[in-house]
């Protein structure tokens, strides 16, 4: 059977490609916030606010560590949203397949039972 819309086939893949690298994008910014966290890299405001020392390596940590968790949170909902429209599109693609197989289907099995044209 010939296969039909090429480029929503396209489409598709494009889609669940996206997602997978906004996935591993996401996690590895994730990554990348949660060491600017520990590193002091989140410090720098608290420390223009003047607080001291002790408050600013734990407010570091713990703020990397809400970062983490919001990035990875965000990377993989993205994730799952763009996944799902790359499988909607294959989802329609094969309901249109498949009724269009039992159309053809059906349309074979009519002419099978069909009388004969009488001789005239």
């Amino acid at each position: 059977m010939e296969r039909k819309f090429r480029v929503l086939r396209i489409v598709g893949t494009l889609w669940k490609v996206v997602a997978w690298v906004v996935l591993i994008g996401g996690i590895l910014t994730a990554i990348g916030v949660l060491l600017a966290g520990i590193l002091g890299g989140g410090g720098i405001l608290l420390r223009e606010l003047g607080v001291g020392p002790g408050t600013l390596s734990a407010a570091g940590i713990l703020g990397g560590i809400a970062g983490f968790v919001v990035a990875v949170i965000g990377a993989v909902i993205t994730f799952f949203l763009y996944y799902a429209v790359g499988e909607l599109i294959y989802l329609l693609l094969a309901i249109e397949e498949n009724t269009r197989q039992w159309r053809q289907g059906g349309e074979r099995q009519a002419r099978a039972q069909a009388p004969p044209p009488s001789p005239e």
